[in-house]
């Protein structure tokens, strides 16, 4: 009797050490790249998590300091199914460096002869933002006011641009001046042809607030001065020179890197 009382003495003595071995340890990952093996002791979320190591060496761990923990062994009840969330995806526009711009935009307005006439333009910047508030950039593109009048432009402009909210969807504003460039279009029996000044105010969104593409939209005012001379009755020897002030209402959408 005695003999049976020391055996189940010592089973019961070794059941918590075989299940003890049997359970799988706790892997903790940390944002340096480090990884760690053992058990969770306790766990303070947004403060500390207490681990003990398989040397039996206990390690007091920053909550900060951890990307991610994978559960698998026994723990205590106020840990037990947690796993670190991933973070949301927050504000992360680059407010400062470099930026390039693509746009396209439409411009309306009534013609000479009180017709709407459309207009289509393609513009390309590049440049340094400051800050949130101010950028600076050139940029160039082509502009056609008129799709069957061969009257196309081809600006080189100034901007000044900037932001006025730190979130994912703020106004913007953009500001350009410089000259646009005209040329000959035998084709639309355009024989001389000047530029002239260049203005383009515009606000609108911004969408996205991410580090890499954001999406901008807006609507604005444009000014450009050009004149050109077209033949008239096959070319013989008539021809008609239109000096140009264009004032257009421009709706563009672009993207921005």
């Amino acid at each position: 009797m005695p003999y049976l009382q020391l055996l189940a003495l010592l089973f019961l003595s070794s059941l918590p050490v075989a299940l003890s071995a049997q359970a799988e340890a706790d892997m903790l990952y940390l944002r340096n790249g480090q990884q760690l093996e053992g058990r969770i002791l306790e766990y303070q979320q947004g403060v500390r998590l207490l681990l003990r190591l398989s040397t039996g060496d206990t390690l007091a761990i920053r909550d900060a300091e951890i990307e991610r923990i994978v559960q698998k062994g026994y723990l205590p009840a106020e840990a037990l199914d947690w796993q670190k969330p991933t973070p949301k995806k927050g504000y992360a526009f680059k407010e400062q460096g470099l930026y390039n711009a693509l746009y396209f935009s439409t411009m309306n307005s009534g013609g000479p002869d009180s017709r709407l006439k459309m207009g289509i333009g393609l513009h390309h910047s590049a440049g340094y933002q400051f800050n949130r508030l101010l950028g600076l950039g050139l940029g160039l593109g082509i502009d056609t006011y008129g799709l069957s009048d061969g009257q196309s432009i081809y600006p080189l402009f100034a901007e000044a641009r900037g932001y006025l909210l730190r979130k994912a969807v703020t106004p913007y504003y953009s500001l350009s001046a410089g000259y646009g460039f005209a040329f000959k279009n035998r084709d639309a029996n355009v024989i001389e042809a000047e530029g002239g000044p260049l203005f383009r105010g515009i606000i609108g969104l911004r969408l996205g607030g991410e580090v890499r593409t954001n999406v901008l939209l807006g609507l604005g005012y444009q000014y450009q001065e050009a004149s050109f001379t077209r033949s008239l009755f096959g070319g013989g020897g008539v021809w008609e020179v239109q000096e140009l002030t264009f004032h257009r209402i421009v709706m563009r959408v672009g993207l921005i890197f």
